[in-house]
């Protein structure tokens, strides 16, 4: 009876983890609470961070098997969430921050790039 007790106990403990780990989905790590779309990798090696006393300005590219229509679509829905005022498409307001979202080369059949700006708004 116990065997039986703990082991639906485990079986239900790693169905929650499995279930808040998708949940949560991934972040940049260069803008902590700029959420990656599924099917955007962010690369490393391209994240561009400066402090300064007017603010912070902040590069970070992501590239994936998305559409420009997915992403601007994915991110005009969540970012409202997250604080973030649309100004246009591909801009958001936040405080004393303005993030632009870009394509800085032209959509291929099978991967996007995806630039994402963040600087201190003027």
């Amino acid at each position: 009876m116990i065997k039986k007790f703990l082991r639906t106990k485990t079986v239900l403990f790693f169905i929650f983890l499995n279930v808040t780990s998708t949940a949560q989905g991934s972040f940049s790590r260069a803008i902590d609470d700029l959420p990656l779309m599924d099917g955007l990798q962010e690369s490393v090696d391209e994240i561009v961070v400066f402090d300064s006393s007017t603010g912070r300005i902040v590069e970070v590219l992501s590239t994936g098997k998305v559409t420009r229509q997915q992403v601007m679509q994915f991110y005009s829905e969540t970012l409202p969430q997250l604080g973030w005022q649309e100004i246009s498409a591909g801009y958001y307001s936040r405080e004393n921050e303005i993030l632009k979202i870009d394509f800085p080369s032209p959509e291929n059949k099978k991967i996007l790039n995806v630039l994402f700006m963040l600087s201190p708004s003027q």
